[in-house]
């Protein structure tokens, strides 16, 4: 269009990358011009859509200075519709621009001041752009001047600017001003942050990498140059790896504090308040649906909350104090299941639950609803049709589980618990199709002086065969056991013996008992390679303890009997006193049946 328009006498070289406006303020200091919007004025190019990168200007001002407009215009912002801007092959919301206040490399300055050859690329007007691209030392801001209309009269500015020392970055720092001049010259890659709009990708990997390198409290307003490069190459590094790597990046920031220490605020402070204020901005919701995600699902936010702009659709994890509110569940209760699974830590004191992250929602569910189903032992007891006392003393046998482990105060169980043991017994039983002599568990263990929960241990480890004459029993009692079979079960435990404390069970006396009447000859002893330690043991044999209780009656089965009292030191019998065996004192009182003539 402007091909027969003759070039000044004086012109300038075109520098690579260089905007319009910074070649049209060296043009007119070479022309003798001192002032920018003057130089335009008395050319006939508009200054003001210059400075927006008008394509008609920008061509008028290349013919008069004899460059290649199409150059000019590769490194000058061209406004496309308003607050959007053209540079080179990428699209730029003016957010992304520092318009006000021109920036220069001071290395480049001090090599080229004298020679007026200090020009401004057009990327030196993005923010994120911090650090020149020959020197890799920051950008520093130039003064600003005294009036608006010299803003961009680059020449001007730095006539009378003295150069700083240039400040060198580390290695890596600059990284996404690299990326960015990248995107800007060769166009958009095809990952996730390539995808995103520059001003979005730009501004979340500086403001993201603020929260990581300077912490939720960092105040934006003090941060040097060199603070925010080194923050947009770590928040660049993240976006790299797509919205999962961000996700896992909000995780370490969460976890790196204590729980403690505050809600999703406290800990995303700067990044968060920064993008809470870009809610019109719709580019930002990419960013948006991620931050939002990642809060309903790692803090305790209620239903209804709202987050972003959005409001909260369940509450996905909870803490103590919002399980206790929502559910009406006591912190102890709560706690002390935790505690079990390892999702919570008792403190020193024993009263005060430590999280080290959130519940989920499903898992306190599921605890109260464990919780609400809860029986005590006399209602386990009557569930199973056995008395509270049989309950804790299969308890203590490791037959049934406790709900809450280790706790001294009344026990509670869960159903499932006991349906376990029912399914264990199902499991060993055949439906009895014709009258046997077979006998209940607990008449079992009577008639072989073996408590219950012994006797039931060794059904379950032994399988012993049961009948019940209910395929689905619903009661402990519905199992039926021959006596043989348990009599052969428990001979064969250990070939033949048994430990010291189940003949003691057996016999209804003490150990010392066992061992005196061992020594005394009343009793078989057996020598047996232990399974679990491997090494040998002195058992008791069980044939002479069946012989034995055949031949022999202890104080308290005679006190069942004839009424007399345990501990006596003899009976009277048939008008003449029975003397006890001859133990020593600690052992329990046992007659001869033949003396009593029972």
């Amino acid at each position: 269009m402007f091909m027969s328009l003759r070039s000044l006498p004086l012109t300038v070289n075109l520098v690579s990358g260089e905007c319009a406006t910074s070649y049209a303020s060296r043009l007119a200091r070479r022309n003798g011009v001192p002032r920018l919007i003057t130089f335009c004025s008395d050319l006939g190019i508009n200054y003001f859509a210059l400075v927006n990168g008008d394509a008609i200007e920008v061509e008028r001002l290349a013919a008069l200075g004899g460059v290649d407009s199409a150059l000019l215009q590769q490194g000058t912002p061209q406004l496309l519709e308003p607050g959007w801007f053209q540079l080179a092959n990428e699209r730029i919301k003016f957010t992304a621009f520092s318009r006000t206040t021109l920036r220069c490399c001071p290395a480049c300055l001090s090599e080229a001041q004298n020679s007026g050859d200090v020009a401004q690329p057009g990327l030196w007007q993005l923010t994120s752009i911090r650090t020149c691209a020959i020197h890799g030392c920051l950008l520093a801001a130039l003064p600003k001047p005294s009036t608006v209309n010299d803003t961009f009269d680059f020449a001007a500015l730095i006539g009378g600017y003295a150069a700083t020392a240039p400040v060198e970055v580390a290695a890596g720092v600059e990284t996404l001003t690299q990326y960015l001049r990248d995107r800007v010259l060769r166009g958009r890659g095809s990952s996730w942050v390539d995808q995103l709009p520059f001003h979005v990708a730009s501004q979340t990997c500086e403001m993201f990498g603020l929260l990581l390198t300077v912490g939720p409290d960092a105040q934006r307003k003090g941060i040097t140059t060199g603070e925010w490069a080194a923050a947009g190459a770590a928040g660049l590094t993240v976006l790299q790896g797509g919205p999962d790597a961000f996700s896992a990046k909000l995780k370490d920031v969460q976890s790196a504090q204590p729980m403690e220490n505050g809600s999703y605020r406290a800990r995303l402070r700067v990044f968060f308040e920064w993008l809470r204020y870009r809610d019109d901005d719709p580019d930002f919701d990419v960013i948006r649906d991620i931050v939002r995600k990642f809060v309903f699902e790692n803090f305790p936010i209620a239903e209804g909350q709202i987050v972003l702009g959005h409001p909260c659709p369940e509450q996905m994890v909870h803490s103590m104090a919002t399980a206790r509110r929502i559910y009406g569940i006591s912190s102890w209760q709560l706690g002390r299941r935790l505690e079990t699974i390892g999702l919570a830590r008792r403190s020193t004191s024993g009263q005060v639950y430590t999280l080290d992250k959130y519940i989920p929602a499903q898992i306190v569910q599921n605890i109260v609803t464990e919780i609400n189903a809860l029986l005590n032992a006399t209602d386990a007891g009557r569930q199973l049709g056995i008395d509270r006392i049989s309950i804790a003393m299969m308890t203590k046998q490791g037959l049934i589980a406790r709900y809450y482990e280790g706790v001294s105060s009344s026990p509670l169980y869960h159903p499932d618990e006991l349906c376990r043991l029912m399914d264990r017994l199902r499991a060993l039983a055949v439906r009895a199709t014709a009258s046997t002599d077979d006998v209940d568990i607990p008449t079992a263990a009577r008639r072989i002086s073996v408590p219950m929960e012994r006797v039931t241990e060794l059904i379950l480890r032994l399988r012993v065969p049961l009948r019940t004459r209910s395929p689905e029993a619903a009661s402990f009692r519905d199992f039926e056991v021959s006596l043989r079979h348990l009599r052969d079960a428990l001979a064969s435990e250990h070939d033949g013996a048994v430990k010291f404390d189940v003949a003691a069970e057996i016999l209804q006396v003490n150990r010392r008992t066992v061992r005196i009447l061992l020594k005394q000859g009343l009793l078989n002893s057996k020598t047996v390679i232990d399974p679990a330690t491997c090494q040998l043991r002195r058992y008791v044999c069980f044939d002479s303890l069946q012989q034995f209780q055949v031949d022999h009656i202890t104080s308290a089965e005679l006190a069942a009997q004839v009424g007399h009292l345990q501990g006596s030191t003899c009976v009277t019998r048939n008008g003449g006193q029975v003397m006890p065996l001859p133990l020593d004192y600690w052992c329990t009182t046992i007659f001869r049946r033949h003396d009593l003539e029972l």
